[in-house]
């Protein structure tokens, strides 16, 4: 699972350098931080590896993976060895592509994180895994690889504007909604400025990431299912995700609000405490607008839902239901169960 977690009031290429050595670093980083982060271009100026990518799911394509190969093989292939380190600057799509080159590339490199979206500082670039797309379908390509350090920078993100908070909610409300021990701070989201959301989820950041460290280690590889209830939520959201273009963070949020009404409908949660946990989701800034949610092919939900990783060959998946706050099951759920509840409710025609 992932190392250390390494907290920073702002980018120190000093106190970094500790941990990733500029001389034998692999610097992989979306290449719109030169636009956006005060101070990037001088701080990545101490490294001579770096190599500019452009996020989203395109990067993790096998032709962009092969040509970013070999482009850093032209530069380093002659230096790098198992010693050298990768560093992924960038969000969710940078660092799933840089740790599965980091696992991949010389048989394995030191692989850190330095997430630069709140979405990728709650949660994927803790617990190890590293993901390619194959065919249109997400994350079929991978490997379990954890970093040995993670940096959290707070100028970073705070630099974020609020659609990257947006995009960060639906993960947080689903490590809160797993987590069998009681939130230690607030739970709602702050209906104010930018500055004060930032600092809550900065607030919200060590809870978040310990409960997801929690589940990860019973369960590191998914070999006992145990870290499936981390997918609480994404079933039916990488469906989302696939079929309308919907950010990640986006369709996790609407994947959270599809699996209480399957829940609901299914009886595994009673329509009491749905209601509690629809409103809270209300508060964080989850909420369904069926004016805006454009329904999705049957068809192509199927197909979808047929590609997930979790399917086994009768046709089920691995599905995770909410029975109460802290309190979720993985069941085994047909596929055609799953579509009958969406068309009802109005998320497929």
């Amino acid at each position: 699972m992932s190392g250390k977690i390494h907290f920073f009031k702002n980018l120190s290429p000093m106190a970094m350098a500790k941990f990733a050595p500029p001389a034998s670093t692999i610097v992989i980083f979306d290449r719109n931080l030169l636009k956006y982060i005060p101070g990037f271009r001088k701080w990545l100026n101490h490294y001579p590896h770096t190599f500019a990518v452009s996020s989203g799911e395109q990067l993790k394509n096998l032709e962009s993976f092969q040509n970013i190969c070999e482009r850093i093989h032209r530069d380093v292939g002659g230096l790098a060895n198992q010693s050298w380190t990768v560093l992924s600057v960038g969000g969710g799509s940078v660092g799933d592509f840089a740790g599965f080159f980091a696992s991949v590339y010389k048989r394995g490199l030191t692989l850190v994180h330095m997430p630069t979206t709140w979405l990728a500082a709650i949660d994927s670039s803790h617990g190890g895994k590293t993901a390619l797309n194959l065919l249109g379908a997400k994350n079929q390509i991978g490997s379990f690889y954890p970093a040995k350090y993670t940096f959290l920078v707070r100028e970073i993100l705070y630099a974020l504007p609020l659609a990257s908070i947006d995009d960060a909610v639906g993960e947080l409300a689903k490590i809160i909604l797993v987590s069998k021990k009681s939130w230690p701070i607030k739970m709602s989201r702050p209906a104010s400025t930018r500055q004060l959301q930032a600092q809550w989820l900065w607030r919200c950041l060590p809870f978040a990431i310990k409960a997801k460290k929690r589940i990860v280690r019973l369960d590191p590889d998914e070999s006992k299912g145990l870290r499936q209830i981390l997918n609480f939520g994404h079933t039916f959201g990488h469906v989302i995700e696939s079929a309308l273009g919907y950010t990640h963070g986006r369709s996790v949020g609407l994947g959270l609000m599809f699996a209480l009404e399957f829940s609901e409908a299914s009886g595994a949660i009673s329509s009491r405490r749905a209601i509690a946990i629809r409103d809270w989701l209300a508060s964080m800034g989850i909420s369904r607008d069926v004016n805006k949610v454009l329904p999705i092919s049957v068809n192509v939900a199927r197909k979808l839902l047929l590609l997930d990783k979790k399917r086994d060959a009768r046709g089920t998946v691995w599905f995770i239901v909410i029975k109460s706050f802290g309190s979720v099951e993985r069941r085994l759920v047909p596929v055609d169960q799953i579509l009958a509840v969406a068309k009802y409710r109005g998320w497929v025609r």
